[in-house]
Formats: structure tokens, C-alpha cells, sequence
């Protein structure tokens, strides 16, 4: 096997997911639905040997990946630098009340994040900047590997948009990862790319 895999997937459904609450860096747990989720995805993973994992601290992540390796012995690494967009005085909030609080920054948010600035949170370019680095270093490390990789929605967004040579500035032309959904990245000596 000459190429490098990463499995990247989005955490299960959570409560503040089905409730329009910006999560952020903040703790939901999963929903049943989350974990039904993680299940079916756990069913898929199933025909890849995975050598190890990758998995942001934050507690719907760790959920997810649990229920992911279950009965698998694989080695689990939590890392800081896989974390959700740090969001400042917006995380808990319902999405109604961020866009009431900061209507400007909120319509930047969502359509055109190379400009999004919000006081005391992190902007998409810190967030592509830490999570690309941290992807880089795991192709690195892990080499000719299968890993799996769990994240949070627009740190896979941003991952997805550099490795599809998509500007932070069409962001928006993304689709948002579904919870705990399969996506594939793989490098070999002429780079990394995204497995349509």
C-alpha cells in the first residue's frame, strides 16, 4: 500500500445540534440518533483496517469514536489541534440569538467566512491553519497507514476546502459533512486529495 488513507468523519447528532446551538469548543452529548449514526458508520469502517485514530477531546467526538472502534483495540490519540472553531461569546447560543447579538458577523459566518471576525473567536484562517498542519503531520507520521480522523463541522469544511484547492472565500460552496459520515482522504508522492 503505497498511499496514505484518512478516514475523516463529523461527530454524531447531538443535543445542541437538533436544539440550532452553535457548539463551538463547548460539550453536547450525542442524541440516540447520534448514536445510531456512529453505529451505521462503525458498519462501513468495518471493511478498512484501521492502524490508528485520531480524535478531537471534545466530548461528541470521543463519543463518536468510541462507538466507532468498538471491539477494535485500535490506539486512540486525542489532539487539541482537531477541535471545532473556537466562537467566542456565540458558543451555547441559539443560532437566532448569535445573528440578533451580531448580525453583520453572523451573515460572514455563514457566506463568507475569509472575512469572519468576531471578537475573542477564532477566525476561519487560524482554524484551517491548525487543522491542515495537524493533518499534515499524521500523513507524516502515519505513512502508507489507514487512520481515522474525528472532527467537527467546520473544521471538516475547512480541511475539505484545502485539500480541494477551494478558497476560504467559497467556503460556502461546500456542502456541510453530514454526522458521522465516511470521507476519504488519501496522499501519496504526488500529494493528498479528497476521494470523491
Amino acid at each position: 500500500m503505497n498511499k496514505t488513507k484518512i478516514f475523516l468523519l463529523r461527530h454524531g447528532q447531538t443535543q445542541w445540534n437538533v436544539e440550532g446551538r452553535l457548539q463551538g469548543q463547548k460539550n453536547s452529548p450525542l442524541t440516540e440518533m447520534g448514536v445510531q449514526q456512529s453505529i451505521q458508520a462503525r458498519k462501513l469502517l468495518e471493511q478498512f483496517e484501521i492502524h490508528k485514530a485520531y480524535v478531537s477531546p471534545l466530548l461528541r467526538a470521543v463519543d463518536t469514536s468510541e462507538i466507532l472502534l468498538e471491539g477494535r483495540g485500535v490506539d486512540v490519540s486525542t489532539s487539541e489541534s482537531l477541535k471545532e472553531i473556537h466562537l467566542g461569546a456565540w458558543e451555547g447560543k441559539l443560532r437566532a440569538d448569535a445573528e440578533s447579538a451580531n448580525p453583520e458577523q453572523y451573515q460572514l459566518f455563514l457566506n463568507s467566512s475569509e472575512q469572519f471576525e468576531l471578537q475573542g473567536a477564532e477566525t476561519f484562517q487560524q482554524l484551517q491553519a491548525r487543522l491542515v498542519a495537524e493533518l499534515e503531520a499524521i500523513f507524516a507520521k502515519e505513512k502508507h497507514k489507514n487512520i481515522m480522523v474525528v472532527s467537527h463541522w467546520i473544521a471538516i469544511k475547512t480541511i475539505l476546502a484545502h485539500y480541494s484547492g477551494i478558497p476560504l472565500s467559497r467556503l460556502s460552496e461546500i456542502s456541510d459533512p453530514d454526522n458521522a459520515t465516511l470521507i476519504q482522504l488519501e496522499k501519496d508522492d504526488s500529494g493528498a486529495t479528497v476521494v470523491k
